[in-house]
């Protein structure tokens, strides 16, 4: 999902920096206000106590509070003395910079040396944070001070070492040594200070309540206070704070006040100084810290936009695994599509909805962002669907919507479904390659398009059953959605596809215009001072929560199934699609499972399965992982043989309604190429030990023999894998066989077999999680993907290809032009089940790569 930042940041950032710096160097000034940092020339921002930092301005005394800040932040401090000797005019200028855990910051600033002088001191602060996870950071600060008139402060430098912990929601520690080296100052070793600080939030992240101790160690000064902030509304704080300095025997008390506003804010505090404890009445020091700053993340704000209606560009299948590229983060996987869609629901800024739909995801994808959309329209908010060209699978994720438009130039393509299928045999024997399978039962049809010249009855069976399935859910999304009758929605099926005018005048959509024309009139249906908005970031209403929200980990099973790591896939036909492998879901899941910053586990299965080993190393994984904490295996579009085999002994399994999984059954056999070497004129000779050393060639078919022994040997595999549902579903034997024997079920038949337990989706898979780990169902949760991909896998995928002939035989045809496109998709499927083989394991695969059409 796309974000909203604020206008006009960067330019206003810049600009910032650029005036603070020149103006920190130039201009002549006395000191800061503010809470002291331990130094002989004091630099304050406006008063914050040490546990609650988590900005820019902890590079002056706390360096570890840069580890909770956001990616950018600038700032601008200028403090006047109002009343006293002190020196505390000065002026100050604030970089900070987070990528990942690691953050730096750097601090400029001039103080000015005193009443009668011209001189000016420059400090520089530099910090750097490692955020070692959302509870605890770890910092280093340095601070140096120039002067051309006092060559004490001159030689002045010194380190600091500190750290934040924020273990709970209400509870934040803050701990730091400053002048850990002991630095010089006119001749003295300076001794170290032991900084602790204290915050508490009291049920809610409004409010703030902190105590700073500090103590010199080898010495007996030492300070105490305590404070309070309070955010009144979003985007206005106030507070106040008191400490007892011992070694001056005075009091300090000051009064803050911020105003925020999108990425900016200005804050601002008055601070004295009471000697002997204020009894003579009068301010020894007055001073009033005002601050600007900038940040790329937004404050709770004063203003915020209303009335928003957000685009959600709609292109297809959503990812549904995290893939970072070598340039940055890769498109938002659908568990964040889902989250954005319950964020907007409750945000009170957001009125709608505006889907701009050029290609529909999978079915699957599709039915639970209906679900989504439905449960935004029950809060109160309107969902509009945008079309230039809508196909069958568009116009049911569209029908969802309250208004439906087609661009004027556009039009409607439903005609129907279909489920088309190829058959390689007759090929394969015109080129001598005899491929011989031996399979568990009649329904794993898998191999068929390698066998057959058409589908068994069984095959044909179970893909009416799907297609039959898919149409009645069609049929109930539109006709509801459309306020059509059955009758009505078949004719137009059958004289389809439809023109803009058919479309209008069917009632499948509510408007036909130029996009222009049709943004105007969603807007006006919306209300009074609509807007549509390309991006999305909602503001928030509170500060950042200390320890991070719950996180629910989903863990993916995406693609085929194979032994060892994932991969990603790549956008050349024959290369390969993306894969789990079950090294990298098992390290996943257990890394998610010892976690203790995680609730729960969601295990999103997308996938039609491959290794049978591999998918019952995974198949374990869930298992154990279950115990250690709530889990719950949401299936997406295609959920199927292996895929079905890693989820199975999960203690909740929930399914779409257009989920195609089942596929309980197994396959091995081998490519016999024999013929083809003959023809080729190719002759092989092979020694051997044992009578089936060569069993798995391809240079020669099996034997009876050998064509019994491997029948056998799969059936023990077939055998574990229906005992593995029997036990993880709590079937009979005799139910499990039942319902296997490589027979593929929609989510609906699924459910009456008690394959899965219920319907529902990744939200509720997330709710159920929730609840079990005791979380209140309002309360803000974070979502973390894990065992995802890096950018390198699908760069190795293609080195690997150019290095291996027998997979990379077909590369060339990767140039060919975009009218073979469909020919070379189809070619890399066959291909695929053809090169599986050649391991010699045995196979839990789906009996097609589904494509209702």
């Amino acid at each position: 999902m796309t974000t909203r930042t604020p206008s006009g940041l960067a330019a206003a950032a810049l600009t910032l920096l650029g005036l603070g710096l020149t103006v920190a160097l130039a201009t002549p000034s006395d000191a800061l206000a503010g809470p002291p940092s331990e130094s002989p020339r004091a630099m304050f921002s406006p008063w914050t106590a040490a546990a609650e930092q988590d900005g820019v301005e902890a590079v002056l005394t706390h360096a570890a509070g840069l580890g909770f800040m956001s990616s950018l932040e600038l700032g601008l401090a200028v403090t006047t003395r109002l009343q006293g000797d002190d020196p505390v005019n000065s002026v100050l200028g604030l970089l900070g910079a987070r990528l990942g855990p690691l953050a730096v910051g750097l601090g400029l600033g001039g103080v000015g040396d005193g009443p009668g002088t011209d001189s000016t001191t420059t400090r520089v602060d530099w910090g750097l944070a490692l955020r070692l996870s959302d509870a605890l950071s770890v910092g280093f600060g340095w601070q140096a001070l120039y002067s051309d008139v006092d060559a004490d402060l001159d030689a002045y430098d010194t380190w600091s070492l500190s750290t934040t912990l924020r273990p709970f929601r209400a509870l934040s520690l803050a701990v730091a040594i400053d002048r850990f080296d002991t630095p010089k100052l006119a001749g003295d070793d300076l001794n170290a200070i032991l900084r602790v600080g204290l915050g508490v939030r009291p049920g809610t992240e409004r409010v703030t309540v902190a105590a700073d101790f500090s103590h010199e160690l080898g010495g007996d000064p030492w300070t105490l206070g305590g404070s309070v902030r309070v955010m009144l509304v979003p985007g206005l704080v106030i507070g106040g704070y008191g400490a007892w300095d011992d070694a001056r025997s005075e009091v300090r008390a000051g009064a803050f006040l911020g105003l925020y506003q999108g990425g900016l804010a200005l804050e601002s505090s008055v601070d004295a100084r009471l000697p002997d404890g204020g009894d003579d009445g009068d301010a020894d020091g007055m001073s009033l810290t005002t601050m600007l700053k900038a940040k790329s993340a937004p404050y709770p704000s004063l203003v915020t936009d209303k009335h928003l209606l957000v685009k959600l560009p709609i292109g297809g299948a959503i990812p549904e695994r995290t893939s970072d590229s070598l340039l940055g983060d890769g498109p938002a996987p659908f568990g964040k599509w889902i989250q954005a869609l319950d964020v907007m629901a409750h945000d009170d800024d957001v009125d709608g909805v505006v889907l701009s739909i050029s290609s529909a995801p999978s079915w699957g994808q599709s039915w639970e962002l209906r679900e989504a959309l439905e449960r935004l329209k029950a809060a109160g908010k309107k969902v509009y669907a945008v079309m230039t060209i809508g196909d069958m699978r568009a116009m049911y994720l569209a029908s969802v919507a309250d208004k439906v438009y087609l661009h004027a130039g556009g039009g409607l393509l439903l005609t129907g479904l279909a489920i088309t299928r190829t058959y390689i045999a007759t090929l394969l024997e015109r080129l001598g390659v005899n491929v011989q399978i031996v399979k568990f039962e009649e329904y794993k049809s898998a191999p068929e398009a390698l066998t057959r010249t058409g589908p068994s009855e069984p095959a044909e069976e179970q893909d009416k059953a799907i297609l039959d399935g898919v149409m009645a859910a069609w049929m109930g999304a539109v006709t509801a959605g459309r306020h059509l009758t059955d009758e009505q929605v078949d004719a137009i099926l059958k004289t389809g596809p439809q023109s803009m005018k058919v479309a209008l005048e069917r009632g499948l959509v509510d408007g036909v215009d130029a996009n222009d024309a049709i943004a105007k009139a969603i807007a006006a249906d919306a209300g009074e001072g609509a807007q549509i908005v390309d991006s999305y970031r909602p503001s928030p209403r509170a500060w950042s929560r200390w320890a991070g929200a719950p996180t629910v980990a989903i863990v993916p099973i995406v693609g085929s199934i194979v032994d060892g790591g994932s991969a990603g896939g790549l956008p050349i036909p024959i290369l390969g699609d993306e894969t789990t492998g079950d090294e990298t879901f098992v390290r996943a899941i257990e890394a998610a499972s010892r976690d203790a910053s995680v609730l729960g586990i969601v295990v999103r299965v997308d996938s039609g399965g491959g290794s049978a080993t591999a998918s019952d190393k995974m198949y374990r994984a869930v298992q154990l992982a279950a115990q250690r904490k709530p889990l719950v295996v949401s299936f997406g579009n295609v959920a199927a043989s292996g895929g079905y085999y890693a989820a199975a002994g999960a203690p909740k399994i929930l399914a779409t309604p257009l989920t195609v999984t089942g596929s309980i059954g197994i396959f091995s056999g081998k490519a016999d190429l024999s013929g083809l070497y003959a023809l080729l004129g190719l002759s092989t000779s092979t020694l051997r030990t044992h009578d089936r050393a060569d069993m798995l060639a391809s240079n020669r078919p099996f034997t009876a023999d050998e064509e019994q022994a491997a029948k056998d040997t799969l059936r023990a595999y077939y055998d574990r894998f229906v005992s593995v549902v029997a036990d993880g579903r709590e079937l009979s034997m005799d139910a499990a066989y039942a319902s296997a024997k490589g027979h593929v079920f929609l989510g609906g038949e699924a459910l009456e077999r008690k394959l899965v337990d219920a319907h529902g989706g990744l939200y509720r898979a997330i709710q159920e999680v929730r609840a079990q780990a005791g979380v209140d169902a309002d309360a803000p949760i974070a979502l973390s993907y894990v065992g995802g991909i890096d950018g390198l896998s699908g760069i190795q995928r293609l080195v690997a290809s150019v290095f291996a002939p027998a997979e990379g035989a077909l590369g060339a045809a990767a140039t060919a032009t975009p009218a073979a496109a469909p020919l070379l998709a189809k070619a890399q499927e066959i291909l695929a089940r053809v090169r599986a083989f050649g391991a010699g394991g045995p196979l839990a695969l789906m009996p097609y790569t589904l494509e209702v059409q």
